[in-house]
């Protein structure tokens, strides 16, 4: 019975391209896969953390014990440091982020449920291209660009309609540094940094991925179609970028610009490094994904995620000694997730 609940919730036009791939690449049944997921499943991995870590090729217990699980892991963490719901507020309301954050964010933006409309006039009066998100959508999803020129009502009307559709916050567009826009065309190439602070109170950031939008997108999130790439201890990418949507893909160049991506070095890395952990010692939630875009005078905070991805430091093709990066988080955290 639980199988059958499973098989029905699960997301069947996203997960299928994927089993299908896994089924050629690995020549394994559909039957002993699908199987294989539910497994894995019960031990606390999602589908897509069961692709992007190779599961299809191997099913080494040995192997799989060296990830971190975002079911379990996550919850072992919050656990130990006892944070409650009311801890993570800021992190599920974008517009409390922005305010809390303010001093770090290093862009304009406005909250149209604090905001009027004279905030918003003054605002457009700056910024003739901007964003507008829900406060409470993630993974690039619920984001609007907004030109201007082709709002075609009365402002006001627009901006109750913004307020409306739940379109609250509102952002300035961010124009990063020219290198960093070598990686994509069109998209801000944000870099997530995975925060830790350990039993001590001492914060470290051991995980650092660049995230990038693949041909003409404007959106650099995984979930809708980009690509990521784990960097090292100096921002440098040292692997092909990885893609899982509609199915598994690595990237060795821009492919609008041919740009190849091996051996760039991020501008502002350890500036970056730096306004993060200086954010996260504001925060009692010991483990916090931070997402950074760099601009020409440096880094700017985008947002924060209490529950920080982890798929993009364990890509299959990005890992150290061909496993998982658990025994690192231990060692930053300072204790075992075992």
């Amino acid at each position: 019975m639980n199988i059958i609940k499973k098989a029905l919730s699960m997301n069947w036009k996203e997960a299928w391209p994927l089993i299908k791939q896994g089924h050629e690449q690995s020549k394994r049944s559909y039957f002993d896969l699908i199987k294989d997921l539910y497994y894995c499943y019960k031990e606390g991995y999602n589908w897509g953390e069961y692709f992007i870590f190779g599961f299809q090729f191997n099913q080494s217990k040995e192997y799989r014990d060296t990830f971190v699980c975002s079911k379990v892991h996550y919850k072992m963490i919050t656990d130990r440091f006892k944070i409650s719901a009311e801890d993570n507020n800021f992190f599920d309301d974008k517009g409390l982020f922005n305010r809390n954050f303010s001093d770090l964010k290093g862009i304009d933006t406005l909250d149209l449920r604090v905001n009027d409309f004279s905030d918003f006039k003054n605002f457009v009066k700056k910024h003739d291209e901007f964003f507008v998100k829900s406060a409470t959508g993630y993974g690039g999803h619920e984001v609007r660009r907004i030109l201007l020129k082709d709002i075609k009502i009365d402002l006001e009307v627009f901006f109750n309609q913004l307020k409306k559709d739940g379109f609250v916050v509102v952002e300035e567009k961010i124009i990063q540094h020219p290198e960093v826009s070598k990686l994509s065309v069109n998209a801000v190439n944000s870099v997530r940094i995975i925060t830790v602070k350990d039993i001590d109170g001492n914060f470290t950031a051991p995980f650092v991925a660049s995230r990038i939008a693949v041909g003409l997108a404007y959106v650099d999130n995984c979930s809708l179609g980009g690509a990521s790439c784990i960097l090292d201890d100096e921002g440098v990418v040292n692997y092909d970028y990885f893609a899982n949507i509609p199915v598994i893909k690595y990237y060795d160049h821009n492919i609008v610009t041919g740009f190849r991506f091996k051996g760039f070095k991020f501008p502002y890395f350890k500036e970056s490094l730096n306004l993060c952990i200086e954010a996260a010692k504001r925060c009692k939630n010991p483990f916090i994904g931070w997402d950074v875009a760099i601009t020409e005078n440096g880094p700017v905070l985008i947002e924060a995620n209490r529950a920080p991805s982890f798929d993009l430091f364990q890509v299959k093709g990005q890992l150290d000694d061909n496993r998982g990066r658990l025994k690192e988080l231990e060692e930053a955290l300072g204790f075992k997730l075992r």
